[in-house]
């Protein structure tokens, strides 16, 4: 009983040992070749070429945006764990193979990679960056745009005033010069009665 199933579970062993490396080596490494290995002779690396990979669904996010980021491989096999890291900090709960990422903020810029654990091992993807733009610093310069705009168009409206206000100022003063010269003092002439009068008191 007892060797009965120690020999099952050898067997079962081999035939798992015999499917990973059917599954994960070229079958080329696997024959045996008594003067050179057939994997020297066809200059095959007989470790698996697998590639990981990571693609975002926006190109130039930015702040508010979401970002969904996809973990691309060909790694055989169903029972797969994905691992997502940023600046080479571990997220944790994230074990899928998309990494959704709603309404970024600028602190979320950073370097993002997945890591890919299989039968065959475990293949990590190179960065991929992720750059969020910042909208605040943009919404910045558009307010200060504008105010300086404003402040112009006040000096303006202000300097057109100014000369507006000083154009009659200048209109009043010259009429009330004119009013004071035509207006000035009038000779006394003496009636003839009063002449008259006067002589005869003489």
């Amino acid at each position: 009983m007892l060797l009965r199933e120690i020999s099952s579970k050898l067997l079962l062993g081999h035939l798992f040992i015999s499917y990973v490396s059917s599954v994960c080596i070229p079958p080329q490494c696997l024959t045996g070749n008594d003067s050179k290995p057939l994997a020297d002779i066809l200059k095959i690396n007989c470790v698996g070429d697998f590639k990981v990979y990571v693609s975002s669904n926006q190109s130039e996010p930015r702040e508010g945006d979401d970002i969904t980021l996809t973990c691309h491989h060909n790694l055989p096999g169903y029972n797969l764990t994905f691992q997502w890291s940023k600046d080479e900090h571990e997220l944790d709960g994230q074990n899928e193979d998309r990494l959704v990422l709603e309404k970024v903020l600028p602190h979320q810029s950073g370097k993002y990679i997945c890591s890919v654990k299989s039968i065959c091992g475990t293949y990590t993807s190179s960065p991929h960056e992720v750059a969020v733009n910042n909208m605040s610093a943009i919404l910045l310069v558009v307010c200060g745009v504008a105010a300086l705009a404003l402040v112009l168009i006040m000096g303006l409206i202000m300097k057109y005033k100014l000369k507006r206000d000083n154009a009659k100022y200048k209109e009043r003063m010259r009429q009330r010069a004119q009013a004071e010269l035509s207006s000035g003092p009038t000779p006394t002439n003496s009636s003839p009665q009063q002449t008259e009068a006067f002589s005869i008191q003489a």
